[in-house]
Parts: C-alpha cells; sequence; structure tokens
C-alpha cells in the first residue's frame, strides 16, 4: 500500500521527514527550556503532526470550494484510503495525551484538526484536495484510537486529570460550531452522498484513464488522482480523475474529468469552468479566435476530425453560443438518429473566446440498431408521466405539488443489454402554474417513457408505477 500511494514522491517525503526531525527537535528543546518532564512526547507530537500535514497536502492544487458528505459512516473502514487516514493519526492522538496529558484538550485537538485540513482543502488555492467528510471521520477515528490506548496505559499508573480544561475546551467546541455554522458552511457547495465515498482507482482504471486522455488530447496533460466513484442513484461506476498542465508555471491550474467504468463509454472532461480562457484550454491546430457560431464550428470541426473522426458520419451537427453574448464560447453537438430516433452515440465539444477547447463530452454506443416500431407520441408520452407522477405524489401525501410536462425527443436508451425507444420528457416542478417558458429557475426533471409499452423512469432510472 505505501509503495502505490508514495512511489512518486519519495523526494517529497524525504523533505517531510527531515523539516518534520526539525520541529521534533525544536520542540524538545522547548520544553526542555521550559522544564517540562514530557518533552520526548512533545517531540514525537511535532514530529507526527508534520508527518500527517505532509501526507495530507502531498499533491495539493486549486481548491474546488465542494465537499463530500458521505452519510456511509461503515464504508471507509472497507477502503485503503480510510484505513490509511485512520493509521496515520492514531500517533497524533498518543503523542498529543502522553505531552499534554489532559484528556479534554487533546478531544479537542483530534476532532478540530482533521476538520480544518478537509476546509483547506477545498477552500485554500495550492492545498487543495478532493474534500471528503469520510477522511475526517477516519482521522478522527484514529486520534480516538490514540487517546484511549494511551489513557489505558496511563490510567494503570496514576489518574489523569480528566477534569483539567473543561471550561477551555467547551469554550473551543462551541468556537468550532459557529465557525462551522456561520463562516465555513456558507463558503462550501456541499454534495450529500450514501455510500459513495470515493476510492483508489486501481491499475487497470488508471490505463483505461490514459488511454481515453491520450485519444483527446494527446501528451498535453499530466493526469493527477484518480478515484473510483459509484454513481448516485444507479448502479454504476465514474472514474474521477483531475488534469494538470504540463507548462512551467501553472501547476496549480487543473481541469476534471469523468470516465464510464466498466464500459468505459462516457468520457467527459471539462479543462475549463469560466468565461476567462486558461492555460489549461486546449489548442486547436491553425484556429483563430471566433467571433461567430460559423467560425466556432470550423474550429470544433477541425478538432473533431482529428481526435474523433467518426464524427463526421453524424446526421446532425449543431453550433451554439454558450450563454447569451457566448461568454463562455460556443459548443457543438453530433447525433445519430435512425426513423427519427436519437441513437446512443454523441459528441459535444466547447471551444473558448479564443478558439480552445474547454470541454469535451463523448458517448460512444451504436449508430444504427434494430428498433422496435415506436407506438406511443409526444402527447402520449406526457399523459403517462403524468399520471405516474401524479400516483406518486399521492402516495407520498403530496398531491398538492404542481408541475408540467413536455415530451421532446425519442431516444434509443439501452435496459437490459437491449436498446429500446424512449420518449424524454421533462417535468418542470413550479407552485405558480405559469407556463414552462415563463418558469425561470424552476426544478427540472428528464423523465423516460418507453415508447413501446409507456412504462415511466424517472430521473433517477427507476421504474414508476402507476397504481
Amino acid at each position: 500500500m505505501f509503495s502505490a500511494i508514495f512511489q512518486h514522491h519519495i523526494g517529497y517525503l524525504a523533505v517531510c521527514t527531515l523539516i518534520g526531525l526539525i520541529f521534533g527537535g525544536a520542540a524538545w528543546t522547548l520544553a526542555h527550556k521550559r522544564r517540562n518532564s514530557h518533552r520526548a512526547w512533545w517531540s514525537g507530537l511535532a514530529f507526527t503532526l508534520t508527518g500527517v500535514l505532509g501526507v495530507t497536502f502531498m499533491g495539493a492544487g486549486s481548491a474546488s470550494g465542494a465537499c463530500v458528505l458521505n452519510h456511509e459512516f461503515a464504508e471507509p473502514f472497507h477502503t485503503t484510503q480510510g484505513l490509511w487516514n485512520l493509521a496515520m493519526t492514531i500517533p497524533v492522538g498518543a503523542f498529543a495525551l502522553l505531552a499534554i496529558r489532559r484528556p479534554l484538550p487533546v478531544l479537542f485537538g483530534v476532532i478540530a484538526l482533521p476538520l480544518a485540513i478537509e476546509f483547506t482543502q477545498a477552500t485554500v488555492n495550492g492545498l487543495g484536495r478532493v474534500c471528503d467528510s469520510s477522511d475526517a471521520e477516519m482521522n478522527i477515528v484514529g486520534g480516538l484510537i490514540g487517546i484511549a490506548i494511551t489513557a489505558i496505559i496511563l490510567t494503570t499508573r496514576h489518574p489523569l486529570a480528566w477534569k483539567a480544561g473543561i471550561k477551555g475546551t467547551l469554550i473551543a467546541f462551541t468556537a468550532l460550531l459557529l465557525l462551522g455554522s456561520g463562516l465555513a458552511r456558507p463558503m462550501l457547495d456541499l454534495t450529500n452522498v450514501d455510500g459513495t465515498s470515493l476510492t483508489d482507482a486501481d491499475s487497470e482504471q488508471k490505463q483505461a484513464v490514459e488511454a481515453a486522455v491520450k485519444e483527446a488530447f494527446g501528451e498535453r496533460y499530466k493526469i493527477g488522482q484518480l478515484y473510483e466513484q459509484p454513481c448516485e442513484d444507479s448502479s454504476c461506476t465514474n472514474i474521477i480523475f483531475n488534469l494538470h498542465s504540463r507548462e512551467d508555471g501553472y501547476s496549480e491550474d487543473f481541469g476534471t474529468g469523468s470516465l464510464s467504468w466498466p464500459d468505459m463509454k462516457h468520457l467527459n472532461v471539462q479543462l475549463e469552468n469560466s468565461d476567462r480562457p486558461t492555460v489549461m484550454g486546449y489548442p486547436v491546430e491553425g484556429a483563430k479566435a471566433p467571433s461567430s457560431d460559423a467560425a466556432a464550428s470550423r474550429v470544433t470541426k477541425s478538432y473533431a476530425q482529428r481526435k474523433y473522426p467518426w464524427a463526421m458520419g453524424a446526421t446532425m451537427t449543431e453550433t451554439v453560443p454558450v450563454g447569451e453574448k457566448a461568454e463562455l464560447g460556443w459548443i457543438t453537438a453530433w447525433r445519430w438518429t435512425q426513423n427519427n430516433v436519437l441513437m446512443p452515440r454523441m459528441l459535444d465539444v466547447q471551444v473558448d473566446r479564443v478558439g480552445r477547447v474547454s470541454q469535451v463530452d463523448v458517448t460512444l454506443g451504436p449508430t444504427r440498431a434494430k428498433l422496435p416500431k415506436v407506438k406511443l407520441d409526444a402527447g402520449q408520452a406526457e399523459r403517462a408521466v403524468n399520471k405516474a407522477v401524479a400516483a406518486q405524489l399521492r402516495a407520498n401525501g403530496n398531491s398538492g405539488a404542481e408541475f408540467h410536462t413536455k415530451a421532446f425527443t425519442v431516444k434509443a436508451v439501452e435496459r437490459d443489454g437491449n436498446l429500446l425507444p424512449n420518449w424524454l420528457v421533462n417535468v418542470t416542478w413550479s407552485g405558480s402554474g405559469k407556463s414552462d417558458a415563463s418558469q425561470e429557475g424552476a426544478v427540472v426533471d428528464m423523465y423516460r417513457v418507453n415508447a413501446v409499452t409507456g412504462q415511466v423512469y424517472d430521473s433517477g432510472g427507476h421504474l414508476l408505477k402507476v397504481n
């Protein structure tokens, strides 16, 4: 496990060890000058804290401002990353209690430290990494284990001062709670998930990502950390990863991506996410800054011809601005249809205002297939969704909720190994009773209706029962 995690960071670890030894020596010297009899333990605490912080922020980059809250508390106990997070803070809890000899202040420290680390990873550029509540959970558990083991050993010799520092600890916990709810919470974009914490990608998954990224961008980017993450509300898995520029002086810039697993049919890479072009944008040879839909179409077509030449066989191609005045550039979509049914294969390429590729979304799949005949029209699909949603609302005791439906296309969707035509129906939720067009900011979910059987599936792919 150690070699898998640290094989590319030996030099970094050597520097961290040296710094840890320096801080450990400094702590010993300071404790000695103050005639503290626990100077060896203070030295060990300084060394282990340096190690934890060094490993935690290894390979850090730009902060995302987002944090994952995993509700499946037992899951990290079954992952390599979770067990490592637990193990590395056991010495911190142990040395802290050996040095301070007051359990309550140490308890506050082993809880506050992991929370501070995750907050820093989410908000501080240069120290940014994936912020996950599971990491903090395991760090805290490790610290508590260290405290418990040490407390048992110490109490066999003499009693611990359990009441010492109780007032200061209560004030510190109150301050932590207020800072967390009043300052930290508004700064974070929290994603609540159930049992979808990140686990390290294996070698086969890494090779798949490397091949997909190389096909899209050649050798322009370095692949950073890779994680496996189950999809929310669906029985699938994505490999998520970061891409970093190879240009000197831009190590903090990064893009994000995901590759579906194990089918590897869907690749999404976002190199830029604002109206300001960055070094992460992928340059297209011979391309100039576009000023119109047509000019942008030429840039995206040039890119697709080089990287995904199969897109030139699409039956539909459309380039549209992203933003009212193309602030985010333009996006070109390549689509395939068969008898007015949208097929699974798709390609979307977005370019920024200077003509660099800012986002690529690739979905592989057939462009032609033997499909059953569509039996439902748009109106019938909308009525099927209306009936299914109304039944669901009644079952949940919320029959007064207002919604509007709009069927907009038929798409071939794979289910149980077969491709079947499905109506895609937008369900717009509103309490105002206004039309779809006037409901700015309303919540919209996309439902599917089997265009042969009339079965309705919600936005998570779950079959809805009418009765």
